[in-house]
């Protein structure tokens, strides 16, 4: 059976729940998590879900410094804000967050291999994105991975001038996207084996309809299972 026909099955289960079913999308620059998250809102809404998605806060901190890890901690504590602000939504069903808890877990280990943060600053700051009170809302974290070479041929077709973005602070260029590779990787890794629910989606060799197809099998499977 396709993923998409256990939608019904899915729908069933998350109107029994008590909360919405709060999911968290993080990853590398152009993986195609916006592309992901823009899909499955479309599809759970056509589906008759309640969806809420709050604004990411690289759009609301727009304006913001991304050179040091200050950044990070005032998206990470947006996060915070929302995922709070998530378990407690009455009008919807599924809550959508583009960046949260698990993003600012991750993005704590790349300041640090920067000598941004300190290990110590490090696991403070890990351990506080991820205190049992917090990560207990978030029911599913998916990490959108891609490799840098496609990562690169996407940035350039959606946004030539993003292939230089060589200055300091800039993301989009081949050296960083594969040092946050490893470093998404390894995120999702140990925050597996912490116990926490999250999955890696590797983008790099599939199409749109693949990677929504794949984030829908993690969701059914995990949260409406069908014997």
């Amino acid at each position: 059976m396709e993923p998409r026909e256990h939608l019904a099955t899915l729908f069933q289960a998350v109107r029994a729940r008590s909360r919405p079913l709060v999911i968290e999308f993080t990853g590398t620059p152009t993986s195609g998590k916006t592309t992901l998250i823009n899909g499955l809102d479309s599809i759970f809404r056509h589906n008759g879900f309640r969806v809420r998605r709050p604004q990411e806060g690289a759009e609301v901190f727009r304006n913001t410094s991304r050179k040091t890890p200050l950044y990070n901690i005032l998206t990470g504590a947006y996060g915070v804000t929302n995922v709070v602000q998530a378990v407690g939504t009455k009008d919807a069903d599924i809550v959508l967050l583009d960046r949260a808890l698990f993003d600012a877990f991750a993005w704590a280990l790349f300041w640090t291999a920067r000598g941004k943060l300190s290990p110590a600053e490090c696991d403070a700051f890990q351990s506080f994105v991820t205190m049992r009170e917090l990560a207990s809302c978030v029911d599913l974290g998916l990490f959108v991975l891609c490799d840098a070479e496609e990562a690169m041929r996407r940035a350039a077709k959606d946004a030539p001038s993003a292939y230089n973005d060589r200055k300091e602070g800039g993301y989009t260029n081949p050296e960083t996207i594969t040092l946050l590779l490893g470093i998404f990787g390894e995120a999702c890794r140990t925050l597996h084996e912490e116990g926490h629910p999250v999955v890696a989606i590797d983008t790099t060799t599939l199409p749109k309809e693949a990677m929504f197809d794949a984030a829908l099998r993690e969701l059914c499977s995990r949260f409406a299972p069908v014997s």
